[in-house]
């Protein structure tokens, strides 16, 4: 398995919850803290943010209970940018923090390891850097429109 297997599974969580996944750009995000990662969905028109968590253990399948948290205009109560990452609340408060970075270290649980063409020699073969670059990249492009977006309200 390496990164781009895992993009794949990730995709097919996200498309198999969403009704519309075509419409939405992905990125993988942690939290910040305890909790399990995001899939997070974006898309610019209507500007919208859905978070999906991620049970990495129930991949390739999917938890039954894996809610996910709409975030547009219509619902956001914060959305802030903490430096390190993005803080978002939703009027309903919900409510996390995570970070998404450009190339972050993703665990593997045993049941992601077990998918792996060949064994890997690598001392931290329990993880894999998933490269994002260019798509964490245009979602903080995206969280500072949706910012200014938001801001823009306020300033009428």
């Amino acid at each position: 398995m390496d990164g781009d297997d895992l993009k794949y599974l990730l995709r097919e969580a996200f498309d198999s919850q969403v009704l519309n996944h075509g419409d939405f750009n992905l990125v993988y995000g942690q939290p910040s803290g305890a909790g399990n990662p995001w899939t997070i969905g974006y898309r610019r028109h209507p500007l919208e943010l859905l978070l999906c968590p991620v049970d990495l253990e129930a991949l390739p399948g999917l938890r039954e209970d894996a809610s996910i948290a709409t975030v547009a205009l219509g619902n956001v109560a914060t959305l802030a940018d903490t430096g390190t990452g993005y803080q978002v609340e939703t009027v309903t408060g919900f409510r996390t923090w995570f970070e998404v970075s450009g190339a972050p270290r993703v665990p593997l649980p045993e049941n992601l390891r077990d998918l792996l063409a060949a064994p890997r020699q690598e001392p931290d073969a329990d993880s894999l850097v998933l490269e994002q670059e260019s798509d964490a990249e245009d979602f903080h492009q995206f969280m500072s429109h949706f910012m200014d977006t938001l801001d823009s309200y306020y300033d009428e």
